[in-house]
């Protein structure tokens, strides 16, 4: 696989936001955060008591991996989007209980907030897919979105027209559904300058653990051999 390639499959949907949650579950955090706080302890008493403690690894190197694992947790609780967050799926985002209208504010929401390229593919997708049809008001358009008794709409500019979403409290399931995940992707492709660096973080953090096992692995082998 060429560079370009690896390049291209990398930053794509492999690095998005929805697939570092598995990085930050409560059991993974808890053994970073846990030998973070504990290690200037440990290695107070190994210092102080150097016959009695001894471990198998360099306490400080699982000591970074903590620091570097606890930095991408920073990042992702501070810069994931709440979309994410709040809806990891249509049926989370179902179970709040939201009218299909609710997804134009979501769209607008996600329409002003992501970069250029990202908002010219959103916009691409509902005009494709027909959800956004030509406005006749080509006047100046509203900032936010508008509620009106058929539906609640929202108005942006697209290759010099002016487009209107609309969405109606009847609105079909597919449409809804395809709606979301146009909203999702577009949520979980953004910030990619810190998405690449917690990927990077975890990297590092993950590379370091591997380390601390293998030093843990000759130490015990170095034994039985003695033995």
């Amino acid at each position: 696989m060429s560079i370009t390639a690896w390049w291209e499959k990398w930053k794509g949907e492999p690095t998005h936001w929805h697939n570092l949650d598995g990085y930050f579950k409560p059991i993974v955090t808890r053994f970073f955060i846990t030998w973070f706080a504990a290690a200037p302890l440990i290695a107070s008493l190994i210092r102080e008591h150097p016959t009695i403690f001894v471990l198998p690894f360099d306490w400080w190197i699982l000591w970074l991996a903590s620091l570097a694992y606890a930095i991408a947790f920073a990042l992702h609780a501070c810069r994931c989007p709440q979309f994410i967050k709040r809806y990891p799926t249509y049926p989370a985002y179902q179970a709040r209980g939201h009218s299909p209208r609710w997804l134009v504010w979501e769209f607008h929401g996600c329409w002003t907030s992501i970069d250029k390229a990202g908002r010219e593919k959103l916009e691409n997708r509902v005009v494709e897919k027909n959800y956004a049809k030509v406005s006749s008001n080509d006047l100046k358009l509203p900032k936010k979105p508008q509620v009106f008794k058929e539906g609640t709409i929202f108005q942006f500019p697209h290759d010099g027209k002016s487009y209107e979403l609309k969405v109606k409290e009847d609105a079909p399931e597919e449409l809804a559904r395809d709606l979301f995940w146009e909203i999702s992707g577009r949520w979980s492709s953004s910030r990619a300058k810190t998405r690449f660096s917690i990927w990077g973080l975890l990297a590092i953090a993950m590379a370091l653990v591997v380390w601390t096992v293998v030093q843990d692995i000759c130490f015990v082998l170095s034994l039985w051999v003695k033995n």
